[in-house]
């Protein structure tokens, strides 16, 4: 015989309460949240899927492709000018000085040689820093990615065009070895001053070429990437050295020199060269430039890297342009001198120009002081070693030595002053 069991019964007007995961402001947030989610996965999906296709198309081949200027060579082999859209030379990775290329890792890319593209931790920290500080403080670009957005003129600031470029990255450590990324990089690359490229850069600033730069130089060309016209030695000098030493640091905290060599290269005294010289804008220059494009038209000329070897001499050329430099100012210091002098053009030259190279182009008289000109050629061959039209180009163009007309008779007046 069964015991009888005994069930307990609700109260009356007791209402069943269905189970708390049950009730709908539960699971229809859930639902809304999961649907959303299958939204962003199926879009995200897709973003990458035809993100990945663009970058496919790309053709790598143009990552060698860039302006490079022609060289200028003087009768001995000696660099004198340049003609370029781009003031660049481009150069091999063995003939980059290996500090240069642990200086730009050091500030740019502490982790080049371990992603593969792009570095996700650092593009997280940098947008937590962006995110704290209200505004842009702190870019993730890796080598690789800055080289694929100047290769390609990806410049748009768009969240597209940052997975587009990170892809792109990819898709370069794929097909590219890091030796070759370092190099392509460091020879497209702006460092101020309208000069491209390390080597080009090195020439500007030091007159030298690269692979001769010290430490202190290295780190100089490494701390302009990021400003580079606002921290060039030619624009700030202070800023210029304060970049530098930042790099130095960088490179002693990450172990790729010792304290030492950090310590002497913080005290060096780097010098800087003149910018019109590492710009080459010369008489000379100008009218082997118009010969050059005469032969060979405007675009080679500006962009295919032709070494122009020439009758020049520049040491010559140099004692030619002090000579004329300092007698025609030996005439302007002399009492009965009351016209217009050099240095008093140059000053108002310019303060014109730091209001802009329009305001100095077209607001600024044409110079009336001294002029002269000189031409030294070669007796036995007709070469001319020396081209001097004028005292500063930069102030006028007008060639003097080549394009002022003379009576026949002038031609005839060092045989007469000869015989006298």
């Amino acid at each position: 015989m069964r015991p009888s069991t005994t069930y307990l019964r609700p109260p009356p007007g007791y209402r069943f309460r269905p189970p708390w995961y049950s009730r709908p402001w539960f699971y229809v947030p859930i639902g809304i949240i999961a649907v959303l989610a299958v939204i962003v996965t199926v879009y995200v999906s897709s973003l990458v899927t035809d993100l990945k296709a663009q970058a496919r198309t790309f053709d790598l081949n143009k990552l060698e492709q860039m302006e490079s200027a022609s060289v200028i060579l003087d009768r001995n082999g000696k660099i004198f000018g340049q003609i370029y859209v781009e003031n660049r030379e481009t150069v091999s990775y063995e003939q980059l000085p290996v500090d240069l290329v642990r200086a730009v890792v050091a500030v740019e890319d502490a982790k080049f040689y371990q992603h593969h593209g792009y570095d996700l931790l650092g593009i997280i920290r940098a947008a937590l820093k962006n995110l704290t500080a209200g505004h842009v403080r702190q870019g993730a670009s890796t080598i690789t990615q800055q080289l694929a957005r100047n290769s390609f003129s990806l410049k748009e600031r768009t969240f597209r065009r940052k997975l587009l470029e990170i892809f792109l990255a990819q898709r370069i450590e794929e097909q590219v070895g890091k030796q070759k990324i370092m190099e392509l990089y460091l020879n497209r690359i702006y460092f101020g001053g309208g000069l491209y490229g390390a080597e080009a850069a090195a020439r500007g600033y030091f007159g030298k070429p690269a692979r001769e730069m010290s430490l202190a130089e290295c780190a100089t060309l490494a701390g302009l990437i990021k400003s580079p016209n606002r921290l060039s030695p030619w624009t700030d000098r202070g800023n210029s050295r304060e970049a530098r030493d930042y790099v130095l640091d960088r490179m002693r905290d990450l172990s790729f020199i010792s304290r030492e060599r950090c310590a002497a290269a913080r005290a060096e005294q780097i010098v800087i060269g003149s910018r019109q010289n590492a710009q080459g804008q010369t008489y000379a220059v100008d009218y082997i430039r118009q010969q050059v494009i005469a032969a060979v038209g405007w675009d080679r000329a500006m962009n295919e890297g032709f070494r122009i070897h020439t009758t020049i001499d520049v040491d010559l050329q140099k004692v030619a342009e002090d000579s004329l430099r300092t007698h025609l100012e030996t005439v302007e210091q002399s009492p009965e001198y009351n016209h217009q002098t050099y240095a008093a053009y140059a000053a108002s030259f310019r303060k014109a120009k730091a209001n802009g190279p329009a305001a100095a182009g077209s607001d600024q008289p044409a110079p009336e002081y001294l002029q002269g000109a000189v031409i030294g050629l070669d007796n036995a061959t007709g070469d001319i070693l020396v081209l001097v039209g004028g005292r500063d180009f930069e102030h006028n163009q007008y060639n003097r030595a080549l394009q002022a007309r003379r009576p026949a008779g002038t031609a005839m007046l060092p045989f007469v002053y000869a015989a006298a």
